[in-house]
């Protein structure tokens, strides 16, 4: 390894407290450059999906789990809406639990086992 390319494939971002080196790993002097076009393909088939795209062909349907982090990237203004109300009511369902509104037969939860998405149904039904 050079110092010509550790300085070429290291970044630091200080605001972020972020650093990557990639120098060590073994790619040649022309990766990067060869793989550009699969990685802007990539990033445009996340902004089709990301944009509601038919992602499974076989079923005719968008994929769109990454809404449920952040809803306004949902693809229309209704999946936006009840992705937020379902998030607003399993946050409500939280508190109740944590504040004792909500309590099983025992009386108030001590241990809570989660299995699976909280998705609203019709987002997985896309």
């Amino acid at each position: 390894m050079s110092w010509d390319r550790f300085t070429q494939h290291y970044l630091n971002i200080n605001e972020l407290d972020f650093a990557i080196d990639i120098s060590r790993i073994d790619f040649g002097d022309n990766f990067l450059t060869e793989m550009e076009p699969r990685m802007q393909a990539a990033f445009t088939a996340m902004q089709e999906l990301e944009a509601g795209a038919i992602a499974n062909p076989d079923e005719g349907r968008m994929v769109g789990h990454y809404w449920l982090r952040n809803p306004a990237l949902a693809p229309q203004a209704e999946l936006t809406a009840e992705i937020e109300a379902c998030i607003s009511k399993i946050k409500k369902i939280a508190a109740d639990v944590h504040s004792g509104a909500i309590q099983g037969a025992s009386g108030a939860f001590k241990n809570l086992l989660v299995i699976g998405s909280a998705a609203p149904r019709s987002a997985h039904n896309l």
